[in-house]
């Protein structure tokens, strides 16, 4: 039944925002077009991971519009994720009831999710819950397919997001070491299924990672950890803007954004290595970082929501850790006790770079590995089971409660807007942000976007209104998109060198439009 209501509210979540769009989603989807055509020069970047992409090529090739294909394949993702999280459930050798109520907690969580965003975090968070059930398994040291389906899904999350290729081979050598030190009589197998595991998962990422090399002329498996870890280097307390939306920048020919591939975008690389400095800013990042990933880990259930440090899931982990006597054979002997290993992985691979606030996507599988944890603990704990679990579920479900609804807003001005100029004829490039709201949504790539057309970025705030204009006349775009009764909007009214041509968008418009007249000072 959980299952049922799962897919239902999936579907009903698509539906009601499928205006909804991120800046992440215009280069995911711009990806996917490219290798539904074929343009592979486009389409390969060490940026953003590939599998996404390909969910949406199949529904491109049936003519689907990108922005449903976009959000069917981030039903595919829920899906994934739902199904991998009970496999996990069933995997650690918890009971029926158990997985039960993490179904339920999901059925009620996934779809709010995936109204959020169309990125690949709960396709590679479901990838891992696969492939942490495959390692897990009670036949693991005995079933090669288990092995080999270990290193598949490892592999197949590594193409949704590069993070897993690090998660997954730290992960694996310490879930072996378990296996390792709590069988002696199969000692050996653990190794051998590892190698074996390990051997599959560089088989399925190799191909990927050989391309990726041959384009950026350098051993490549990702540049998305060392662009994270740039925009965090010294002097700055918080992470520096990205070059694509800080700088008036002309992608290249076809390309909607430089977004799409920002690797080769002017950043300031650095290494803790290099100075004193450098080494003591690393150490205040990570433990910064640390702070937040604590913070992501407590919000998962209701307890830790309102105290914002510690809650029931931060509670289990220090449990989990301890076992009765003999401590090391008890708790080898229980499996759910090592989810602690893939929750400490997947926070710790974070810690170098870049977490803010808002990145809770980033830990969506912590949310099933901190349910597991708890109905272990709620297991060996009580006599009277089920009531405690449930209380686990209820916990964990409060969050939900408190969860202010989604309004498409951006998504949907944007897509009104580009339909009112595509109607008037004015179609051109277009420079500009215009920030929507606080969640940072950049409604001047949102309209480029629907109508097709390039996003020559924008420029920093801290040049001003005034450097802002001037950088918007020397850009070569056509228009411009501004707020009503904004400064900026007032600067352009009085300059010759900008046009308002918002009479000819109809009544309603809620943003104003400016033609760039060339060869005015």
């Amino acid at each position: 039944m959980a299952w049922v209501v799962a897919y239902a509210l999936m579907l009903v979540s698509i539906l009601n925002n499928l205006p909804r769009l991120n800046t992440d989603a215009i280069a995911y989807m711009r990806v996917a077009e490219y290798w539904s055509v074929g343009n592979l020069e486009y389409a390969v970047n060490g940026y953003w991971g590939p599998m996404l992409s390909w969910l949406m090529v199949p529904f491109l090739w049936l003519a689907v519009e990108p922005l449903l294909a976009g959000k069917l394949a981030m039903l595919i993702s829920g899906a994934v994720f739902f199904h991998g999280s009970l496999f996990l459930v069933r995997s650690v050798g918890l009971r029926l009831t158990d997985e039960l109520i993490v179904g339920w907690v999901l059925a009620l969580t996934i779809p709010g999710w995936m109204a959020d965003y169309v990125t690949p975090d709960l396709l590679v968070a479901g990838l891992m819950a696969f492939a942490l059930g495959q390692a897990v398994s009670s036949d693991w040291l005995t079933n090669r397919r288990r092995a080999l389906g270990t290193g598949v899904t490892w592999g197949l999350a590594y193409l949704a997001k590069a993070v897993a290729l690090p998660v997954g081979v730290v992960a694996s050598l310490l879930l072996a070491l378990c296996w390792r030190l709590g069988q002696a009589e199969n000692r050996q197998s653990a190794w051998r299924q590892l190698g074996q595991a390990l051997g599959m998962f560089l088989l399925v990422s190799l191909p990927w990672i050989v391309v990726l090399s041959l384009k950026y002329d350098k051993p490549t498996f990702s540049t998305s950890g060392a662009i994270a870890h740039a925009i965090v280097g010294p002097g700055n307390d918080r992470p520096a803007p990205h070059p694509f939306g800080s700088t008036i920048f002309q992608p290249a020919p076809g390309r909607v954004t430089a977004w799409e591939d920002p690797s080769r975008m002017d950043y300031d690389y650095w290494s803790p290595f290099e100075s004193g400095d450098n080494f003591s800013h690393q150490l205040t990042l990570i433990g910064r970082n640390a702070k937040t990933v604590l913070q992501f880990m407590a919000a998962f259930d209701g307890v830790g929501a309102l105290l914002k440090w510690f809650g029931v899931g931060t509670l289990v982990i220090g449990l989990a850790l301890f076992a009765k006597r003999p401590w090391a054979k008890l708790w080898l002997a229980d499996r759910w006790r090592w989810m602690v290993i893939p929750l400490i992985c997947l926070g710790g691979i974070y810690l170098p770079v870049y977490v803010m606030p808002v990145d809770q996507r980033y830990f969506y599988l912590f949310l099933p590995l901190l349910l597991l944890l708890a109905l272990g603990q709620a297991g060996v704990a009580f006599t009277k089971q089920r009531p405690v679990a449930w209380v686990c579920a209820l916990i964990f479900l409060l969050p939900l409660a408190w969860r202010t609804p989604l309004e498409p807003g951006a998504g949907v001005v944007a897509q009104d807007l580009a339909k009112r100029m595509g109607k008037a004829g004015l179609a051109g490039p277009i420079v500009g942000s215009t920030f929507f709201s606080a969640e940072g949504h950049r409604v001047g790539l949102y309209v480029a976007w629907h109508l097709g057309q390039p996003w020559y970025g924008d420029v920093s705030n801290s040049a001003g209104e005034g450097g802002r204009l001037g950088a918007y006349k020397q850009s070569g775009a056509r228009f411009a998109i501004v707020l009503p009764k904004s400064p900026l909007a007032g600067m352009m009214e009085r300059d010759p060198a900008f046009k308002n041509v918002s009479n000819q968008l109809g009544e309603g418009s809620l943003l104003l439009v400016y033609e760039i007249l060339a060869g005015q000072p």
